[in-house]
């Protein structure tokens, strides 16, 4: 196959990372087009993901098209991924990730009110920031700093890979970048995934050129301690791997408790199982 329909979501950071595998499938003699599909958690962009609830927000429709062969990859931010892909639905490759923090980008030196609509950020910056007021945060990453700036926050929480990918200047914020000890990331943050068809033979051997070996070592351990925890964004869940050479650490965030465990990265399960008892 040298020609490949992507479906994806229509905003401008998911256009980007769909020049990312472009770039990447079109270096392997491979041409690609774009087909925008809107999925549920586009069409509500008032609520928080938590209110909303529900698994695969962002991607469901976009699987859906998939599986009727109206497209023959998906592109997703990798943390919109649900523990459990449509049956049929496989992640062929992933990109070389991003930074994989989160960052408080901080208009006013107090910070009494900060901007979130994730679960599992408002649960950390509440250990963080406890005399803070929480409010509700959508939208993409201009609408979101458009808010900030206009003052309807003095903070606000927001994905450091989006703003690398996209090149946007956080020069007249002070910013601080969140540790995973102080705030656990979501599952695959940072990484660009591409789904295809499990029985796609000729895609997912072209998507294997294309993967990054080194992202999919911390891309596995993360996607399986998600599935222990099964849970979606309506909780406060995060699951983070920092992989060095052949050692791993994970940090897992599971509503009200959070761990991390070290070891070896061939016995990534079995550490992920441990961590998953001990926050569950």
């Amino acid at each position: 196959m040298n020609h490949m329909v992507i479906a994806s979501r229509g905003s401008r950071l998911s256009l980007r990372q769909d020049e990312i595998v472009s770039e990447a499938l079109k270096k392997n003699g491979v041409t690609t087009e774009v087909t925008v599909i809107r999925t549920r958690g586009d069409l509500d962009s008032t609520h928080a993901l938590k209110d909303i609830g529900g698994s695969g927000l962002f991607i469901r429709e976009i699987e859906q098209v998939l599986a009727d062969r109206e497209a023959d990859i998906a592109v997703h931010s990798a943390k919109d991924l649900p523990y459990d892909l449509r049956e049929g639905l496989v992640t062929g490759a992933v990109m070389p990730a991003a930074d994989s923090a989160d960052l408080l980008v901080i208009r006013n030196r107090e910070i009494r009110v900060i901007g979130t609509g994730s679960a599992r950020r408002e649960a950390e910056i509440r250990r963080l920031y406890p005399e803070a007021e929480i409010r509700g945060l959508r939208g993409n990453i201009e609408t979101r700093l458009r808010k900030l700036e206009d003052g309807a926050y003095d903070a606000i929480v927001i994905a450091g890979a989006g703003i690398d990918r996209l090149g946007v200047d956080l020069s007249p914020f002070q910013v601080k970048k969140l540790t995973p000890e102080e705030m656990v990331p979501a599952c695959g943050q940072g990484i660009i995934a591409v789904e295809c068809r499990a029985d796609a033979t000729e895609v997912r051997e072209q998507l294997k050129a294309v993967n990054d070996e080194e992202t999919m070592r911390r891309f596995l351990p993360e996607r399986y301690l998600f599935g222990l925890l099964r849970a979606d964004c309506s909780m406060p869940v995060g699951a983070h791997a920092v992989v060095d050479g052949d050692r791993i650490t994970l940090y897992a965030l599971y509503m009200d408790k959070k761990s991390r465990i070290s070891g070896s990265c061939s016995d990534y399960r079995e550490l992920c199982r441990t961590l998953a008892d001990r926050v569950m």
